[in-house]
């Protein structure tokens, strides 16, 4: 590497570290690798070649192996302790004891209730990304209070195992009387589009039940509303795209185009949110949620205060024993 091209990715990761620490300070969340290369890309800093991406990868992280910080979020690597922890008997004294009493007898008194039992419907969310799926369960909680029935990381829509444990989900949906829902999110590429087909054919085969599905993101409908990069610009990565049986039909049908999941959120993460926010709730009844599911929470909640109260009253009570 010369001393000018040195020079070059001196800035250009000077920049990537302003606009990572501008996408957590707008989103909350740090972006990853791919979504931060995208971000790049869109303003022009780098081309978008897997070698760009490559050059980007290893100069951020001696960035980082030189003490250098930045807002990037890691794929979390499984890890655990074996050892034991040390801990020592702690005495407490009187008022330590009355206020674990005090807060045991509390949250005895509270109460949930899950609106989506007053649902006809439950959604099981499916994504391929496992590095965006934190960043998907928070967006969920964020943009949709109430949640839904799961979240899975699907290693692939071919994998025999996934496949069988989302059907196993719908079946438990279906004998629980609601109808599921699948709402997929993955790359628009050649497997992604053929994939999704097959995996829903799968599950319609292992399940015989008429459930409801869709493809949230990415489509190709997104792809130019939101003027999103899709044309491979490496040989490298039009090659790879060749590679794949489906190409020819995927070609035929949408033309030369590939655009990842990391792409739309990273580059369109208000209006992914807006997606993902109408494609859940177009399955949610909120005439149900306002003549049934709230007068279920008051009801709960006038139950809670009055157990509150005479939980309260029996603690007390024992206090002055």
């Amino acid at each position: 590497m010369t001393s000018q091209k040195r020079l070059n990715w001196d800035f250009i990761v000077k920049i990537a570290k302003e606009e990572a620490k501008a996408y957590y300070q707008n989103n909350g969340i740090e972006p990853t690798l791919r979504g931060l290369f995208y971000i790049l890309v869109s303003k022009n800093v780098i081309p978008n070649t897997r070698a760009s991406y490559n050059t980007l990868s290893r100069a951020l992280a001696q960035y980082r192996y030189n003490g250098g910080t930045i807002h990037l979020r890691d794929l979390s690597r499984p890890n655990t302790y074996l050892e034991e922890e040390e801990k020592e008997a702690k005495e407490l004294d009187e008022e330590e004891i009355k206020q674990i009493i005090k807060k045991y007898i509390e949250n005895a008194s509270e109460f949930k209730i899950n609106v989506w039992s007053d649902q006809p419907k439950r959604i099981i969310l499916v994504i391929e990304k496992e590095a965006q799926f934190e960043f998907l369960i928070k967006t969920v909680k964020e943009i949709f209070p109430f949640g839904v029935y799961k979240i899975v990381c699907s290693r692939g829509f071919d994998s025999a195992t996934d496949v069988l444990y989302i059907a196993k989900e719908i079946n438990k949906i279906a004998k629980e009387g609601k109808k599921p829902v699948i709402l997929v999110i993955s790359d628009f590429d050649p497997s992604g589009e053929a994939i999704y087909c097959d995996f829903v054919n799968r599950l319609k085969m292992l399940t015989k039940i008429d459930f409801e599905h869709e493809k949230v993101a990415v489509t190709k409908e997104q792809i130019f509303a939101f003027s999103l990069p899709y044309a491979p610009e490496s040989q490298e990565e039009i090659n790879k795209l060749k590679r794949d049986p489906r190409y020819d039909t995927f070609v035929a049908q949408h033309g030369l185009m590939r655009v990842e999941l990391d792409a739309l959120i990273s580059l369109k993460p208000l209006e992914f949110k807006q997606i993902l926010k109408s494609a859940i709730e177009k399955h949610f009844d909120m005439s149900i949620y306002q003549s049934k599911t709230l007068m279920r929470i008051e009801e709960a909640k006038k139950k809670s205060e009055e157990i509150s109260k005479k939980n309260l009253e029996k603690l007390n009570k024992l206090m002055k024993t």
